[in-house]
């Protein structure tokens, strides 16, 4: 949504301080070892041309790295700009001043909820936030950890995408034992020595995509809503554990028997160094458990946070007004609350008010209208524990170092690379003066070859994986600890009304004397009003980034608690605008009431006739010319005027 600037700001400070200073810190770490590898290729350019290329790849694409993560740490140091309409709205917004932004937030899909649903979340004293678990992980899940449900959606995935990415872990791992038994035991036939081997590559393979994957899963800038934990995954790697050994036992079974090798053949194979997953799996276990324990710590901080609460205040009463029913919509909308604003910010309207006004015969009716409403969100401050902050802190710092270690185990690999070359220069040129060896009956030289070959092999695919490893595990427990950095929680008014009922026209006049001139006619609308007005006190929890978009991911209400004395407010403001209401129209400045009682002086002379003395004053109530008397008539004139005034 666009930078609305507003002097008075809402107080929303940059969350991202310490960690995009870890994070700063970090890349400048990676972009040095990038740096090292570039200025290395000086010295060995003249030496190995081939080398050279290689480090200043590998230095080419650390310093790439190493500088884009700088930036980004650096770009969460740079000043946290928030405008006055941030966070987003719970839905649509349909207040008049906010439509720009309403319609942005409703293209990037930032609303939470329908209108509808925070309408049926009043009514029916319930949390739709609160979705069941998807998948039977997810619900695995769930059942483990019971308040898990009671938290934001992206928290709730990483609980989910860890217990599984453990789960299917632990699976492989019985899946390698039996894999090994099938092998060991003869069942696979003679190919059980090669089983094993290529069995814990591929499930190491396996395991690394799998944390990969969930270190994806749960990227802010992916994670808007619940996702599905299932077991297909666990179901595929049991059934690859008892597949896979068959395969590869019919495959010898069937090279053994079409195949025909020398003696000599099997003499090289067997000294080739054999690749051990064993330590690489360790490794990835190892991390993975520390990872995790940071994480479910803070789970389990943030989880006692929580709050279940889903409480509402009403307010119901039939009332008999003198006013029309538009005057009442207008009154609550655009003064009570309009009051209630947070430092001036419009009011978000989910619902407006549209009366439905349905005319009869004779000046009767009924009529009907909602209105559901937002004050601006207030940003809570939310105090959290020592430990907390001390965990969160730990874990950023120790998904920076894994990740600048898996950027020096790169490197290394660039030196393997660069050896390997060397050393396969070497290989091709001795190779023909081995197999002749052989071919004589001497395969020395050439197993000696084989088992170099095979253990630069094996060094290689060893570090290839740790640093996957390394590398991976970083990326997860930096992409989850960041989500506990984001979290912003704010407070706000949310209140529905609906109105119904009747009204009838009727006419009151006054100054309907025959002596009066100036008389007032109004017509009065008498309503009968039934109002329904439902309101809480909501807690609401967002997540931000860094960049243009920093406050503009959904909102989630967490919480609803009673605002009784609020609402009684919000009552009593709305009984003294009906009490304060006039029904007859009168004079409002001093010229109007000087000019009626120049009119009442007309009247009140003009009543006097002579031919009319002995009748009623009531039957006066015009002015007649009168004949010229002369001034000896004054006299008695003035005293009769006199005495029929008495």
């Amino acid at each position: 949504m666009a930078y609305d600037f507003g002097s008075k700001g809402l107080g929303i400070k940059n969350p991202f301080k310490q960690e995009g200073l870890i994070r700063t810190l970090g890349g400048l770490a990676i972009a040095a070892i990038g740096l090292y590898s570039v200025v290395k290729v000086t010295t060995i350019i003249e030496q190995d041309m081939t080398q050279a290329w290689i480090y200043a790849l590998v230095g080419l694409i650390l310093l790439v790295s190493g500088l884009k993560r700088m930036g980004s740490g650096l770009f969460q140091l740079f000043k946290f700009f928030v405008g006055r309409s941030v966070p987003s709205s719970l839905s649509y917004n349909l207040t008049k001043s906010e439509t720009e932004n309403a319609e942005l937030e409703r293209k990037e899909q930032v609303l939470a909820y329908k209108a509808s649903t925070l309408e049926s979340m009043l009514m029916g004293r319930k949390n739709a936030t609160f979705t069941e678990p998807l998948g039977w992980m997810g619900r695995f899940v769930h059942s483990i950890f019971p308040k898990l449900i009671f938290l934001p959606y992206p928290i709730r995935n990483i609980s989910q995408e860890v217990v599984s990415v453990l789960t299917t872990s632990l699976i492989a791992f019985l899946a390698f034992g039996l894999t090994y038994f099938v092998s060991s035991s003869g069942l696979a036939g003679q190919a059980g020595h090669i089983i094993m081997p290529i069995f814990s590559i591929v499930i190491l393979l396996y395991l690394v995509s799998a944390w990969r994957k969930a270190a994806n899963a749960v990227s802010l800038d992916r994670v808007k809503q619940l996702n599905s934990a299932g077991a297909a995954s666990v179901a595929k790697i049991i059934t690859f554990s008892i597949v896979f050994p068959v395969v590869i036992g019919v495959g010898y079974y069937y090279l053994s028997q079409n195949v025909r090798l020398d003696d000599s053949v099997y003499q090289v194979a067997d000294s080739i160094a054999i690749f051990s997953a064993w330590p690489s799996l360790f490794t990835l276990i190892g991390l993975g458990v520390v990872s995790t324990a940071f994480v479910f710590y803070l789970v389990h901080i943030r989880s006692q946070q929580s709050s279940t609460s889903t409480e509402v205040s009403e307010y119901r009463e039939n009332l008999q007004e003198s006013v029309h029913p538009n005057e009442i919509f207008i009154n609550i909308e655009n003064i009570v609350l309009a009051n209630r604003r947070y430092k001036e910010i419009p009011n978000r309207t989910y619902m407006n008010f549209d009366p439905v006004l349905e005319e009869q015969s004779q000046g009767k009716g009924s009529f009907s209208g909602e209105l559901l409403i937002e004050t601006q969100p207030e940003y809570s401050t939310v105090t959290q524990p020592a430990s907390f902050n001390i965990t969160r802190l730990l874990s950023t710092a120790l998904a920076q170092i894994l990740l600048v270690c898996g950027a020096y185990l790169f490197f290394s690999l660039a030196s393997q690379a660069a050896s390997g070359f060397e050393f396969l220069q070497g290989f091709f040129n001795n190779i023909d003066s081995a197999t002749r060896a052989a071919n004589r009956g001497n395969i020395a030289p050439l197993q000696g070859m084989v088992t170099e070959v095979s253990t630069l092999i094996v060094a290689f695919v060893s570090t290839l994986f740790l640093w996957q490893i390394v590398n991976t595990i970083g990326r997860m427990l930096e992409n989850f600890s960041h989500i506990f950095w984001a979290e912003l929680q704010f407070n706000s008014l949310l209140m529905y009304m609906k109105t119904e009922g009747t009204f009838a026209e009727s006419k009151i006049s006054t100054g309907m004397s025959i002596h009066d001139s100036t008389r007032s006619e109004n017509v009065i609308v008498k309503s009968s009003i039934t109002p329904w007005v439902v309101s809480s006190r909501i807690s609401s929890s967002t997540f931000a980034t860094s960049g243009a978009r920093n406050v503009e991911m959904p909102r989630y209400v967490m919480s609803m608690r009673k605002n009784d004395s609020e609402l009684a407010a919000i009552v009593d403001e709305i009984k003294a605008f009906l009490r304060a209401r006039e029904n007859i129209a009168g004079f409002s400045n001093s010229a109007d009431l000087q000019h009626a009682e120049n009119i009442l002086k007309v009247n009140n002379a003009s009543r006097y006739n002579p031919n009319q003395l002995g009748k009623d004053d009531e039957a006066a109530g015009f002015l007649r010319n009168q004949p010229q008397v002369d001034s000896t008539d004054d006299e008695s004139s003035v005293e009769q005027t006199e005495k029929l005034s008495q």
